[in-house]
């Protein structure tokens, strides 16, 4: 990395360095906008929380007195947005847009900071520049940069803090300290996991201060009280109910919480610290996985080394990779000790783990018999990763609901339509009755079923009730009767589903199906609520 073929490369970057950050964050974003107006005006993410923001907008929608599933900044943030859309005479559909554009720059500055963090570790431009790169390899920051939800903001927010954290260690001025928890406060009113990571700042104070704890005990008090204060006022400048309405708002937020480490849990589901290994995989790719998998276990054994060798024999950089580790373990305590972990979850940590992979790959370059061999190693799993992300824009720009959505607009006015939990664009207006199939998936074998219109979990005796002309059968949901505990909580709907699926349903049958493969030339993936293969029944008269 420092031979002298590539001096004069380096010399030319150090002098105009801003051209490789730049250049990158150009490229992330032109592989992420391509496919953000995807479903535009409807919204195929059914958690995109900009779907309440514009309903918030239309004053449909009490989010900020009523909801406490999310802490509110991106909300408020896609809020104001949405204000100056709407002025600006667009409509909902640019509101949607624009704020999926916005978390897409947020995706992308987060490898900014990753680059930012590694430029203060390392003090190279290349060993930055790969960080970076690794960093827009990861498949999951260009899936989610596309969604108007919480999970870009809190990864921007906890790299923002983890630099400061650097800049502390480096500088031992308050300053930067004091930023860190503040901005740890603001991530934290992005998504409530983004709490966890005051561990780091925490646990990095008091270890780089343990020789005077005892004897300036009162500046350590002091250091605490206000490190402390500041990570509170973080989170109400984005979530100011926590602090007006503090009673209140702290009664429903921790069932809330609660309710999400919980969710979707099965007989078989496993807490995060066993399980959730191949979700992280899921959102990097089997090879950018080892590298990072490798990377923190030779961070690990670097900080040991260091601890353990004399004062003035210590790896300087040690010390950096402790605060890198400390901020990865804080923010996956809230994943380890839960039952949902999906790699959107994990978003927060993988600049981190981008940051640790560029130093673990130049530290095996010192290896100079092996140098071609890492190089190339290197090289391939950045094309594979990279081409990951070219499969993820395809999948949005050819989503199968986008022909589905075309062929729906064909079908006889005044008939009747129901749709399962990730349909089409259905047109306004079009059908006499066009309605969700009333289906719940429960989550314990007792539990009860809303009551409402329609009676839920019938099967097909309650379509042929309704006489619906139509029903539009989306992959995601009807893969989802695959699972034993889910065919044994609801046996109606499972039969009716797998007829459906072998052409043995008594009432309808398959007129139209729509799906999308990617390339045989690209790696293949499947990612969250993203081109699902549809189908569409008719009655059978």
């Amino acid at each position: 990395m420092n031979s002298s073929t590539f001096r004069p490369f380096q010399n030319f970057f150090y002098k105009y360095e801003f051209i490789l950050p730049l250049a990158l964050f150009l490229l992330f974003l032109a592989i992420t906008l391509p496919g953000i107006s995807w479903g535009a005006p409807d919204i195929w993410h059914p958690d995109e929380i900009v779907s309440r923001v514009i309903k918030a907008l239309h004053g449909e929608w009490r989010f900020s007195e009523i909801n406490f599933d999310y802490p509110d900044l991106p909300q408020y943030v896609m809020f104001g947005l949405g204000k100056v859309v709407l002025a600006l005479g667009y409509s909902d559909a640019e509101v949607l847009v624009a704020s999926r554009g916005l978390s897409a720059v947020l995706a992308g500055l987060t490898i900014l900071l990753a680059y930012g963090i590694t430029r203060r570790i390392s003090g190279n431009v290349l060993t930055s520049t790969l960080a970076a790169t690794l960093l827009l390899c990861v498949s999951a920051l260009t899936h989610n940069g596309r969604f108007a939800h919480n999970d870009t903001y809190i990864a921007f927010f906890a790299a923002l803090s983890v630099l400061f954290l650097v800049n502390y260690r480096s500088s031992n001025r308050r300053g930067w300290l004091y930023a860190s928890f503040l901005t740890v406060g603001i991530a934290a009113s992005c998504k409530y996991n983004g709490i966890s990571l005051v561990l780091a700042p925490a646990a990095i104070y008091l270890i780089s201060r343990r020789a005077t704890l005892s004897k300036r005990p009162l500046r350590t008090l002091e250091t605490i009280f206000i490190s402390g204060a500041l990570t509170f006022l973080g989170f109400t400048i984005g979530t100011p109910k926590a602090f007006f309405w503090m009673s209140y708002y702290f009664k429903r937020m921790v069932p809330a919480l609660l309710h999400t480490g919980n969710y979707a849990r099965q007989p078989d589901s496993v807490r995060g610290i066993f399980g959730q290994y191949g979700s992280f995989a899921d959102g990097t790719g089997q090879p950018l996985f080892i590298l990072f998998a490798a990377a923190f276990v030779w961070a690990v054994y670097k900080v040991v080394l260091s601890q353990r060798s004399q004062p003035d024999r210590r790896d300087p950089q040690a010390k950096f990779l402790a605060i890198l580790l400390f901020s990865i373990l804080a923010l996956d305590l809230p994943i380890m000790i839960s039952y949902n972990y999906v790699p959107r979850f994990f978003l927060s940590m993988y600049p981190l783990f981008a940051v640790l992979g560029a130093l673990f790959a130049v530290e095996m370059f010192k290896f100079r018999q092996y140098q071609k061999l890492i190089g190339a190693a290197l090289v391939l799993l950045i094309l594979f990763s990279f081409a990951r992300n070219i499969s993820v824009m395809l999948l949005f720009l050819n989503d199968a609901r986008i022909a589905a959505s075309k062929y729906i607009d064909t079908l006889p006015f005044e008939t009747s339509l129901e749709y399962t939990y990730y349909p089409p664009s259905i047109p306004r207006g079009h059908f006499e009755r066009e309605h969700n199939y009333p289906l719940y998936f429960k989550k314990a074998p007792d539990e009860a079923l809303p009551i409402r219109k329609y009676d839920f979990n019938v099967g097909e005796i309650g379509l042929d009730k309704r006489e619906t002309d139509y029903l539009v059968v989306d992959s995601f949901t009807s893969s989802r009767f695959g699972d034993p505990f889910i065919c044994e909580t609801m046996p109606a709907e499972c039969d009716f589903f797998q007829q459906l699926e072998t052409g043995q349903s008594n009432h309808y049958k398959l007129i139209a199906k729509f799906d999308y493969s990617l390339p045989s030339y690209l790696p293949k993936l499947s990612i969250s609520f993203v081109n699902p293969g549809i189908r569409i029944y008719e009655r059978i008269p």
